[in-house]
């Protein structure tokens, strides 16, 4: 038999489905709804949350394509275990846990992205092609009255679409997506905007010389300092 699913609240937003995913989702989330738990039937989550049974399937159908629930049809609709099943799509979820920052989760994507984004320098600066200096150079030396965070984020994506890789670009994307309240966090400091000024001209010459060793070393030396800055900023 199915646990009723305490809590929920009555919604009233335009699209209730997506209120819906989001209360369930954190609930499985934070295993208040334990792997391999039933949820009740749709009819009974209708009811409960004062809707039609369509916006309920609609929820359901959107949590069962983030992996969060398997639906057998002709038994019912049954919850996994997100760490088996999971994907980048949970990362503000978890980074937001319960509408606060999770330092852990934070650091975790900050180590990730230490990891990754040094490869994506180096592969640019190996395939770059004229097109892409060209782009660089527009936003490194550029005169407009864009916010260093906004150049920032176009600079990575272009090294990203550089390197030759899409799946690079796809997880910088889904990074970037999680990330805009620290981007304007770190860049709120006069000394992070010219550490990162600097940082363009760096990796900008390094890529454009066709120096993957240098390129890599730099968005090396740039994350780490970032890392430790915003970790201490987060900590004031």
């Amino acid at each position: 038999m199915a646990k009723p699913v305490a809590l929920l609240k009555p919604l009233n937003k335009t699209k209730l489905y997506e209120e819906i995913v989001g209360q369930l989702q954190n609930k499985i989330i934070n295993r208040e709804i334990a792997p391999g738990e039933k949820l009740p039937a749709e009819r009974a989550l209708a009811q409960m949350l004062n809707v039609n049974r369509s916006t309920v399937r609609e929820a359901l159908g959107k949590l069962e394509s983030m992996d969060l629930v398997e639906i057998r049809h002709g038994e019912g609709v049954y919850v996994k275990d997100y760490l088996e099943s999971g994907s980048l799509e949970l990362v503000k979820e978890l980074l937001f846990k319960n509408k606060t920052l999770d330092m852990d989760v934070f650091k975790n994507l900050m180590d990730l992205r230490q990891l990754l984004v040094p490869e994506m320098a180096y592969c640019a600066a190996r395939n770059r092609s004229g097109t892409d200096i060209e782009q660089l150079e527009r936003i490194v030396f550029g005169t407009g009255e864009e916010h260093m965070a906004q150049k920032d984020m176009r600079l990575h994506h272009v090294i990203a679409r550089a390197s030759g890789n899409v799946i690079y670009v796809l997880l910088l994307n889904a990074f970037t997506s999680q990330m805009n309240d620290y981007y304007a966090l770190y860049f709120s400091r006069p000394d992070n905007i010219a550490e990162t000024r600097a940082f363009h001209k760096d990796i900008y010459k390094a890529i454009k010389n066709h120096d993957p060793d240098q390129a890599k070393q730099i968005m090396q030396k740039v994350l780490t300092s970032a890392a430790e800055k915003s970790l201490r900023m987060l900590a004031e």
